[in-house]
């Protein structure tokens, strides 16, 4: 990942992202999207590697509030928590709904699982230094 994320730097993109949010079922048997969120260690071993790596540009997450099970408050808040401090992630695109791995597909996971744009705005009152970008559910401009 850290030499991926140096070869995107050089082909001239402004930041790259690590995907912790697609509930795609190819996920189920790999170690990737929304999977990752059960990790957050892994994942912060991997954002850290690629920052090592970059000269200029920003590594992001995008991810789920939840996943599965793994869909307390506390799970998100403990995933930005190491994430962020271990990983160095500053930056969190949070589609404001869980993830459910078995039962819904990718397109039911977009719509079915309720929205928590709430516990976003709480996420960036609990870290007021890192900036966060919510996804998920919108029509249109200006609106939640």
């Amino acid at each position: 990942m850290g030499e991926a994320a140096r070869v995107i730097e050089e082909f001239g993109y402004d930041e790259v992202n690590v995907n912790c949010g697609c509930p795609s079922n190819k996920v189920l048997i790999g170690a990737f999207g929304a999977v990752l969120m059960f990790d957050p260690h892994l994942v912060a071993r991997i954002t850290k590697q690629m920052i090592k790596s970059v000269k200029k540009i920003p590594v992001t997450v995008k991810c789920r509030l939840g996943v599965d099970d793994v869909d307390k408050w506390e799970d998100i808040v403990k995933f930005v928590k190491i994430v962020s401090e271990e990983g160095g992630v500053t930056k969190f695109i949070i589609h404001a709904r869980k993830a459910h791995l078995n039962g819904l597909n990718p397109k039911e996971n977009r719509t079915i699982p309720p929205l928590r744009y709430d516990w976003v705005f709480e996420l960036k009152l609990l870290y007021p230094h890192l900036h966060f970008v919510i996804n998920g559910g919108f029509d249109e401009i200006g609106k939640i």
